[in-house]
């Protein structure tokens, strides 16, 4: 039986997950970004050589690695090649994901175990989750938020939700809401709140 809950992270693109994940690791636990472990999935020779063999040479950038904003395009424009790269990469990541999911449960420092995953449930990844929390936040800030980060125009952005499950039905499915539209205190505050409800309930199921 776990000692502690693993809390997943899910919400649109630009809705600060990242922002949220760090707030939780402030406050004692362990955070896990799966964009991470993505970046490093795509530097093994085999993935390297498949991308290029589906998608040709333009997908490689500075060293012949991946050049992951030109893979987007390509698979956030096309469901079918978003499943043909998630089918290739998702293995390893889960493997590396599990790898440290093991490590932090046995760590007596560690709170919780916070998964920050893109598509936690497209991925089925929900499925090792105790509690989901949904990172709520206005379209117009997430908007420009990606626009910032990323680069990405309106319709980038309306390609990518329209292949991801809507964000209302992610919200509906989680068990907590935390509101990303204000500052960074009020934000502090409500992974605090959060954090200690999950704790609490995750406590008095395991007795």
């Amino acid at each position: 039986m776990k000692n502690k809950p693993i809390i997943g992270l899910t919400g649109g693109a630009g809705a600060g997950k990242t922002t949220v994940a760090r707030q939780f690791e402030k406050l004692g636990c362990a955070v896990i970004d799966a964009d991470q472990l993505n970046h490093e999935v795509l530097t093994n020779p085999e993935i390297v050589h498949q991308i290029e063999q589906w998608w040709g040479p333009e997908v490689l950038g500075a060293g012949g690695l991946i050049d992951r904003e030109v893979v987007g395009r390509i698979v956030f424009a096309d469901e079918n090649e978003l499943r043909k790269l998630t089918n290739l990469v998702h293995p390893l990541i889960s493997d590396r994901e599990q790898a440290q999911m093991a490590k932090f449960l046995e760590d007596p420092t560690v709170k919780a175990v916070v998964l920050d995953v893109p598509l936690l449930y497209e991925t089925g990844q929900d499925k090792w989750c105790d509690k989901i929390v949904f990172v709520q936040t206005e379209s117009g800030d997430r908007q420009k938020r990606v626009a910032k980060k990323r680069g990405w125009d309106e319709e980038r952005l309306k390609k990518v939700e329209k292949i991801q499950m809507p964000l209302d039905s992610k919200a509906k499915r989680a068990d907590y809401v935390i509101a990303n539209k204000s500052t960074i205190s009020s934000l502090e505050t409500g992974v605090t709140q959060v954090l200690s409800q999950i704790l609490t309930e995750f406590k008095i199921i395991e007795k």
